[in-house]
């Protein structure tokens, strides 16, 4: 275990995932991050603005908050940093779901079309978010196309690393701690 402890350090789940899956789990222990439960319903019944009121009840009035976000959960931490810019310091975004203004939606496969209408969000292509960003994007993922996180990483002025990993990063994730680590 990496030697850190913090209160303010949390973890965000994709879309078919939970707070108890493999990613938070091992974050959770190898670097004292708190997965948060964003939502107690369905995936395909969640609500965006409700997932985003759920993580803003767990941060409360912290500051220097650290995210960190898988595939909709970058999403969420992203859309995040615009509702609440003074209390994220940083996210770090692993393969995140942010679509692009100039996707067509009906192209996008497995997702609601209206949770994929609530997520893209065209002032996070417009707006430089405030806060350090960093992203890890898998060369092989097949969910979150790459041409989308180096859209977005060049508007805000992200470090990008990239991982030659599929959208779970299912051959990096033991390792995941150990990667994310340095850039916290």
């Amino acid at each position: 275990m990496i030697n850190f402890q913090t209160d303010s350090r949390y973890y965000v789940h994709g879309y078919l995932s939970s707070p108890d899956g493999s990613k938070g789990s091992i974050l959770k222990e190898k670097l004292s991050v708190e997965p948060i439960t964003y939502r107690d319903v369905p995936a395909e019944q969640l609500v965006i603005s409700n997932c985003l009121d759920e993580i803003k009840k767990v941060i409360g009035h912290k500051s220097d908050v650290v995210l960190i976000g898988s595939s909709l959960g970058g999403c969420l931490v992203s859309k995040l940093v615009l509702e609440i810019p003074n209390q994220i310091k940083q996210i770090i975004l692993l393969n995140p779901a942010i679509i692009p203004p100039d996707v067509d939606l009906s192209t996008i496969p497995d997702m609601p079309l209206r949770i994929l209408k609530e997520m893209k969000d065209d002032r996070l292509f417009n707006e430089k978010l405030d806060t350090i960003t960093t992203i890890f994007s898998a060369t092989n993922d097949t969910v979150v196309p790459p041409e989308w996180v180096l859209q977005f990483a060049r508007k805000q002025e992200a470090t990008v690393q990239f991982l030659h990993d599929d959208h779970r990063f299912s051959q990096h994730l033991s390792q995941l701690p150990e990667i994310i680590f340095p850039f916290l």
